[in-house]
Parts: C-alpha cells; structure tokens; sequence
C-alpha cells in the first residue's frame, strides 16, 4: 500500500466515531451491548467493528448507539490504529490540555494533516462529527470517486464540499437516509450509523449479518425433589451432559405434614389450589446466563408440578433458552404440569417433556436424552494459548482441521516460535501438516488459522484471504492481544484444557 492509500486508510478510521472510554472493556464476539438488540439492523456491524478492536463499549455494558464522537475521540483511535507515533511538528491548541488522553493524538493528527484545528486556534475537542463529514471522509478514502444519486428533499442543505460525497455513499450503500427520507448532513453521525457505514464500505455496501446468537452450550440441571425421586434422575443427567446441578430448596421446607394428601388442607393441597401461591426459594439462583440449556424436574402433585416452579421459572431470565422439562410420579404422566410451566417463562424455547420412576436407571434417562434435538456445545476440549506467561483460552472450531490440532495436543503441548507479519498476524510452523478447510473469509482479532495446512496463526487485526478456521480466542479482546503479542517474534505453547 503506497503512501497516499495509508493514508486514506488512517483518514477512514477517522470516520470511525467511536467513543474512546479508556476505562470501558472492550467486548468480544458475542459479548453484546445491553442497548443492541440482535435484530437490530447495525447489530452486525457493531459486533463486527467490537470483535476487531475498533470499537469499545462503556463500562456499564452499553454500546452507545445514538451517542456522538467526538473530535478528540476520533483523534484518540486514529492515533491508536496507527500505533501512537509521535506527533509530527509543533501543533498547539488552546483548548488540549497538555496532561489529556488525546493530546498526543491531536498533536499526530494535526501533525501529519488527517485533521486541522480551527482559525481561532482550537482543536475543537469537544465538537461532533456531523453526517456529512462522515460521507466526505469516506468518500476520500475511496479516491474521490464520481457519483451521482437522486435528490433527497434536504438536498440543499448539504455543504458544496460533501454533495459528491453524499451522492456516493447514497449509491453505494454506505451511509444512507434516515428513516425519514432526510440525509440530515449536519447533525451529529451516531456511534452506529458510523460503524454500519464502515463495515458497508469494506464489505460493497452489504449490511453486517445479524451476529449470532452467544452459544455457550452448557447445560444447567435444576430439580425440586422433596424425597429424592426427582434428584436422582436429576443426577443422571448431570452425569451424562456434565452439567451443572442446581437445587430448588424452598425458604421454608415441607414437613410430612406438609405433604399429607390426604389432609385436604394440608399445605401441598393449600397451594396447589391457589394459582397466586410462589413459595420462596432458599439462597441464590442461578447465573442463567452462563447456560444455553436447562433440564427442569420436579415431582408430580395432583397432577401438576409445584408452585416453587413457578417462582423459578418468574424469578430468572429464560429468554433465548432451551428448557427440557421432566418429572417423577408413581403412576401419573407429565400431563398438562409441563405446558402450564411456559407461561412463566414464554420467551424460552421448551422441547417435549417426560416421565419418570424415581428409581429410573441412568441408561433410560440417557435413551431419552438422545432422542432429544438439544442445542449444540462447543466442540471438544478448550485450547490454551501461553504467550509469555499469560494463557489465553480458546474455543475449537467443529471441523476436521481443529479435530487434527486436537489429536497432535493429546501427544503433549506443543511450543512454536512465532513471527509477525503484515502487523495483522503472528505465524509459525505447527511441525506437522493438518488437513485444510479453506474458504474466503475476513478475520477477525483472535481468530486461530491453519495456514497451508502447516503454519499456525494468530490474528489480531483483520485480513481476507483464503484460509481454514481453527477456533477463536475468547479470553481476551484486540487491544489485549495486540498488548500481549507485541511488535516482534513470540513463543508460544498450545496445550488443551477444560
């Protein structure tokens, strides 16, 4: 890339408004920001531009979508990107405080022409960046390219040095309309109609996909069981998913008394015929969010389950879950007790329920589970990375490729001196040669490559080329792995874990 071109590159990431919250973590792939719903149309994007370190998230969990950029922000992330240089001159603005975080970055910036303070002397720290400055800024990094679209109905108020602009980024796709039909030039660009036109230009003016949906695969077994019918085969199935156990234990526990049918108005029978009744359960809930599936046993009481089911299922949040019901009865069946439970929790996704004796042989519980279409778990072992004394954690691909890297780790860890290249990637020889799954793909930060089927690969800035997917790792984001990878040859040893 000759001169101009980088520096067209640099003058794109301009464009990028992204908040710099050099206290925020920086979200990785699948993380997800608390305000971007994943049918949100700049979903894609925003996971997309995050997963490559372009972007970093408040602390508080939120992307920020309609916040604006700042000057001084986007001069803080293009000087980042550019590996914080020095400044280049002697560039002064009365309003950048010299101890400020971006004060280097404005200095480099102004320094090397990517972006002029004011005539009163100001960088202007503070001031948004406005659609139409956006449109421009892109459309430079394309070359100035001529263009033309129809007009918008506030045409005119587009500034003469952003009308070509505009047009492009109309035709292409790039940053469009606002859902009132206006280019709306000079009003502040939102941190996701940045990144969406970002990842537009790169990608021909395609919008990101919808990012997928986390997947952890692990599975929680969660029971009430007053004598131990239901904890048994609860039991089961912890074994056989090696899953995580969790027991309802109610506030107040159930007495023999209690559980006295034939007392009409013993508690069980008071409670079963009060549909308001939510006895409380004991200690904390679960994390729900650590589990993509959960079994849910309970005994059968006249023919329904408990009513500390229902404060379960009321008490967490299912949506986006998988729940497998099941239940222990000397003679009556599941019935209505399993479809009465979705009520309280609707949004999950509840699969077909069943039956069993509390004496039911492992072997039968796992003859039912087989039968079940559960969601998938994460393929084989952990991999870890140790790059210098620190171990990274990855998760393996599901393909022959990974499966291989898998069989050569089950000999021993394996150490390989790794090389940077491209200032994208650090690349070494794996010793062996593994079977190739290549297809076109655009990496991300943390992806694991194989490479000519003998070169193991850890990228920490994007690429698109041809290459086979290992895995991807999930302990830490770009900025880190930038950090820990460092600017020249790293050893570094892959084992497999739990």
């Amino acid at each position: 890339m000759n001169r101009m071109k980088r520096l067209f590159a640099l003058v794109l990431l301009l464009a990028l408004g992204v908040t710099l919250t050099l206290a925020a973590t920086a979200l990785a792939a699948g993380d997800g920001f608390s305000d971007v719903a994943g049918d949100a149309p700049y979903a894609g994007a925003i996971q997309w531009a995050a997963d490559n370190g372009y972007v970093n998230g408040y602390a508080d969990g939120r992307f920020g979508v309609d916040d604006n950029v700042t000057r001084a922000q986007l001069a803080a992330i293009l000087h980042r990107s550019a590996g914080s240089p020095a400044a280049v001159g002697s560039a002064r603005f009365s309003d950048v405080a010299a101890g400020a975080y971006y004060a280097g970055a404005a200095g480099w910036a102004a320094g090397t022409g990517l972006v002029n303070g004011y005539a009163d002397g100001r960088f202007g720290v503070n001031d948004p960046v406005t659609r139409q400055q956006v449109a421009a800024i892109l459309w430079r990094w394309a070359g100035s390219p001529e263009a033309a679209a129809e007009d918008c109905p506030d045409e005119s108020a587009i500034s003469a040095y952003a009308r070509t602009a505009a047009d492009w980024c109309r035709a292409n796709g790039i940053l469009t309309l606002r859902e009132d039909g206006r280019f709306d030039p000079l009003s502040p660009a939102t941190r996701a109609e940045v990144v969406s036109a970002l990842y537009q230009y790169r990608n021909g003016g395609t919008p990101a996909p919808a990012p997928a949906p986390r997947e952890t695969g692990k599975v929680l077994v969660a029971c009430f069981s007053n004598t131990g019918s239901t904890e048994n085969i609860a039991r089961h199935l912890e074994a056989l998913l090696d899953a995580d156990f969790y027991a309802i234990t109610p506030a107040v526990p159930y007495t023999a008394a209690d559980l006295n049918y034939t007392d009409s108005n013993c508690r069980a029978n008071r409670e079963q015929r009060d549909d308001s009744v939510r006895p409380a359960i004991s200690g904390a809930l679960p994390d729900l969010a650590d589990y993509d599936t959960v079994f849910l046993g309970y005994p059968i009481w006249h023919g329904q389950a408990p009513k500390i089911l229902y404060t379960f299922l009321e008490s967490g949040d299912f949506s986006g879950k998988t729940i497998v019901p099941f239940c222990t009865s000397g003679s009556s069946g599941i019935g209505s007790s399993a479809a009465n439970l979705r009520s309280s929790a609707a949004s999950a996704a509840w699969l077909e329920g069943r039956r069993f004796s509390g004496s039911a042989s492992r072997e039968t519980v796992g003859a039912w589970v087989d039968e079940l279409d559960l969601p998938a778990a994460p393929a084989g072992e952990t991999l870890n990375i140790t790059v210098n004394g620190t171990t990274l954690t990855a998760a393996l691909a599901d393909n022959s490729s990974a499966r291989a890297l898998r069989e050569l780790l089950a000999e021993g860890p394996r150490t390989i001196e790794m090389r940077d290249y491209g200032n994208m990637e650090k690349v070494g020889p794996l010793g062996r040669s593994l079977p190739t799954n290549d297809q076109q793909i655009t990496t991300q930060a943390g992806d694991l490559i194989l490479y000519q089927g003998s070169q193991f690969v850890i990228y920490y800035a994007p690429n698109t080329w041809s290459l086979t997917r290992l895995g991807r790792v999930d302990s830490a984001g770009a900025s880190e792995l930038r950090d820990l990878l460092g600017g020249g040859d790293v050893s570094v040893t892959l084992s497999l874990g739990k």
